[in-house]
């Protein structure tokens, strides 16, 4: 064989590990992609499902009728499908934290009176940010609420959007 030969069959090896070692690193960060926005995913889907089982909790009567029974119901199954989503794709520490939100959840649905569904609801609240915090730590994002290296200007505390809401009991 010549050199022509030998120059073109490194050629063709070299094109074909070039290949082989793309379509591996593609298909790495295409996974990689998915697996983020199926975690987004199960995060906004899990937070938004919490969010309405509260608003329905603020807004049933005590004891609750048996249409907002149902509908806190079904806002739990929908946590706890998306916990299980959770489960397969994030860190044991975001499933424990999820978990104890959906514990406060149920909590709030069985209160038995007014100030302990108030109580429930003030837990339930800071059990989401605390799901926020994990989901953030887990996605590797910054924690907007708080200052640290990443945040040089402290933020002023947040405030309720409807002074009516930030009534226990409401």
């Amino acid at each position: 064989m010549d050199a022509s030969g030998y120059a073109a069959w490194v050629a063709a090896v070299t094109s074909a590990a070039t290949l082989v070692v793309t379509t591996v690193v593609s298909g790495r960060r295409e996974r990689l992609q998915w697996a983020r926005a199926a975690l987004t995913d199960a995060f906004v889907a899990f937070l938004a499902a919490s969010w309405q089982h509260s608003d329905l909790a603020r807004k049933s009567p005590m004891p609750p009728d048996t249409a907002s029974v149902e509908a806190m119901r079904d806002q739990y199954a929908e946590m706890r499908n998306q916990l299980t989503r959770l489960r397969l794709l994030s860190p044991p520490p975001v499933v424990h934290v999820g978990q104890a939100l959906l514990r406060l959840q149920r909590a709030v649905q069985e209160a038995p009176s007014a100030p302990e569904r108030a109580t429930a609801l003030a837990a339930t609240s800071a059990a989401r940010h605390d799901m926020v915090a994990a989901a953030q730590k887990a996605m590797g994002l910054r924690h907007p609420w708080t200052t640290g290296p990443s945040s040089p200007i402290p933020l002023p505390p947040r405030q309720p959007a409807d002074p009516e809401r930030a009534r226990p009991g409401r």
